[in-house]
């Protein structure tokens, strides 16, 4: 399973690196491009997730995870100075875990299923925290959205209310696991392959990066590892021990890059994680290979 992943990785990233010599036709198309693989991934796997639940005591794990995005989010906002709110949120999502490109493919390959259920469970509860941020990003967005986008925009969070209601039908069949296998490699597949077409596309690589940002994105990684490396250590957990450490040290989100084209924002926040994020990714990686 390391094997595919790492392979879906490169081809993800063979795939950006095409797509940015595709022309202006492909670089104006992006966002379309964008919203489809939000609703083919998190919309697909976020319902099959919630439908699969058996007992609210399978969330305590993954909310603990995903609370980090609230504390980046609150740090983001206190410390802003001036800018405007989406802008914050957009800088505490670029310090955020990757949660849905990095953690679950990588949670498979280190520690199996149950790893990868729980980091789809986490993925589940950043629902909240990306909502708030989305609306944020949405409402101070540069490039006005149209309102019918919105629903495609907010699908994560949709996902899991539609999964959740599907209880009232029945259990979650047995062959929907097979969703969880495969969501590893496809999702490291299309978000490398996204993720690198964002960060070269012009509307980024327009925008410099400067000391102010790397200081800022790097303030907003401590806070992230201060908070994530306690519950790595001290949970006793294999599973949750290995989500929370490829979480508290992990390859950049990938989101941000995409987001920032897709609303229009020019952020050097964004471009200093996506050049110097990879930086702490070994560290997560060694831990996970201890912790598991």
């Amino acid at each position: 399973m390391i094997f595919v992943t790492f392979a879906a990785y490169a081809l993800g990233f063979a795939l950006g690196l095409a797509a940015d010599r595709g022309g202006p036709r492909v670089r104006q198309d992006w966002p379309v491009y964008l919203r489809a693989q939000l609703l083919a991934t998190a919309g697909i796997v976020g319902i099959v997730t919630a439908w699969r639940l058996t007992a609210p005591r399978q969330l305590v794990g993954p909310v603990l995870v995903a609370a980090v995005l609230v504390v980046l989010l609150a740090a983001a906002l206190v410390t802003r100075r001036g800018g405007s709110t989406g802008t914050a949120a957009l800088d505490a999502w670029a310090a955020g875990p990757n949660g849905t490109f990095w953690v679950v493919p990588m949670a498979g390959a280190f520690a199996g299923p149950p790893a990868v259920a729980l980091a789809v469970l986490a993925n589940a509860a950043y629902g909240l925290p990306t909502a708030v941020s989305v609306h944020l990003l949405r409402r101070d967005a540069p490039h006005p959205q149209r309102r019918s986008t919105s629903w495609v925009d907010q699908s994560a969070g949709l996902a899991i209310g539609v999964g959740l209601l599907l209880h009232l039908v029945g259990p979650a069949p047995a062959g929907t696991h097979w969703v969880l296998v495969v969501a590893g490699p496809l999702f490291a597949f299309t978000g490398a392959a996204l993720f690198t077409g964002s960060v070269v596309h012009p509307h980024n690589t327009q925008e410099p990066h400067g000391r102010a940002d790397v200081r800022r994105w790097l303030a907003l990684s401590l806070v992230r590892a201060a908070y994530l490396l306690p519950i790595a250590l001290l949970t006793g957990q294999p599973a949750l021990a290995v989500v929370a450490a490829l979480s508290a040290f992990g390859a950049p989100a990938f989101n941000p890059p995409q987001l920032a084209v897709l609303y229009g924002y020019r952020s050097g926040v964004v471009n200093a994680a996506a050049r110097y994020g990879w930086v702490v990714l070994p560290v997560g990686v060694a831990l996970a290979v201890l912790l598991r």
